[in-house]
């Protein structure tokens, strides 16, 4: 009879801890997915005011490079984002370049170098190298557009 008890707890324990590695992979599946309530809320003017806040940022060493800048923005608003233009290219839906959109540029013909968010007025918000810091400057100025995504 004590050998079916210890069985029996046995077999307890194993569906224990089987129910808890479930909830553990859920838990991590979930935090790791694009949140929907995010992103069907995320407007593009929320995220131009964000980026907006930046402007005067200094670029590189002691501030933001162009993915970084980008992935801040997104990250105070709830969405993840790789730090990489050419990661972050591949993420989301591509778009026409509406405001808040991630806009992407070859500046120097060797393929996606270089990111920035759309303002939706002809203007990118991006991390200048040109000027040093966190800037808006007309996309037209920007050389080498390659397209737009919709991260949100």
């Amino acid at each position: 009879m004590q050998a079916r008890i210890l069985e029996g707890d046995l077999h307890m324990r194993k569906f224990v801890v089987a129910l808890f590695s479930c909830a553990v992979l859920s838990a991590v599946i979930v935090a790791n997915s694009p949140s929907e309530a995010s992103a069907q809320t995320l407007s593009g003017e929320a995220v131009v005011a964000e980026a907006q806040s930046y402007i005067g940022t200094p670029y590189g060493a002691g501030g933001l490079d162009c993915s970084g800048f980008t992935s801040a923005v997104y990250a105070n608003l709830g969405v993840s984002l790789p730090d990489d233009p050419v990661a972050q290219y591949g993420y989301g839906v591509p778009s026409e370049g509406a405001a808040g959109d991630l806009v992407f540029f070859d500046e120097a013909g060797y393929g996606i170098s270089h990111v920035g968010i759309a303002t939706g007025y002809g203007t990118v918000i991006h991390a200048s190298t040109y000027y040093g810091t966190i800037t808006e400057t007309p996309i037209s100025q920007v050389p080498g557009y390659v397209g737009a995504v919709d991260p949100a």
